[in-house]
């Protein structure tokens, strides 16, 4: 696997932005649309869309927080499973990209201990591997619009799934070496809060992807 010191993390950021551009630019347009309505009839409106959008979520691993990153999107989302599909695995991402930031930033902490500098380095390296899953699972839904309407869409939506499994395993492969490395508390929370954000949100993604494939 290639070392993180090699890995720039602009690109992925730039690819991030180019996939959920249409996705900004549908919200703003949203926004517009909303404001013309009445009152109440935007927040009956609304109402109904934060309802799907909470009873998708119970369906997956956290739906507490599956919903907490969703609603905000609400107006987008409305009640479009393929919608609220692509919008998950975007937050996925996104989420995955910061983790990796963050852990980054991290690993230049000063007066760092050899089983510290090991284990996030790996920690790393194993993100960055989520993070290439989740941005082709992310390229690739963006072009799909149903759950199996044909051959080609079926095994995409399969390779959705494989990625998103295997970027799972990267966040908590992650955290494997913890009682191996003998870490210290301190840093075991620090390191998990990072990357356990990105796993509850991929987790809550392939959830998501499971139940619109099955429809």
């Amino acid at each position: 696997m290639a070392s993180y010191h090699h890995i720039s993390f602009f690109p992925i950021l730039l690819s991030f932005s180019l996939i959920v551009s249409t996705f900004n630019i549908a919200i703003a347009a949203s926004s517009s649309s909303s404001a013309s309505s009445s009152p109440s009839t935007s927040a009956k409106t609304l109402n109904t869309y934060t309802t799907f959008i909470k009873d998708y979520c119970n369906s997956t691993t956290y739906p507490k927080n599956c919903y907490k990153f969703l609603s905000p999107y609400a107006s987008v989302i409305k009640t479009s499973p393929l919608i609220l599909t692509r919008a998950s695995i975007y937050l996925a991402l996104k989420q995955t990209s910061r983790s990796s930031y963050d852990l980054r930033s991290l690993s230049l902490f000063k007066n760092l201990t050899h089983n510290e500098t090991v284990v996030i380095k790996d920690c790393l390296e194993n993100v960055y591997s989520s993070l290439d899953r989740v941005k082709q699972s992310a390229v690739s839904v963006k072009s799909l619009k149903g759950g199996n309407s044909s051959d080609d869409e079926a095994f995409e939506w399969s390779n959705i799934k494989t990625w998103m499994s295997a970027a799972i395993t990267g966040y908590t492969t992650c955290t494997d070496e913890f009682a191996e490395k003998k870490l210290s508390d301190s840093y075991q929370k620090m390191i998990s809060s990072r990357v356990m954000k990105a796993h509850d949100l991929a987790s809550n993604a392939l959830s998501v992807v499971n139940k619109f494939t099955n429809y």
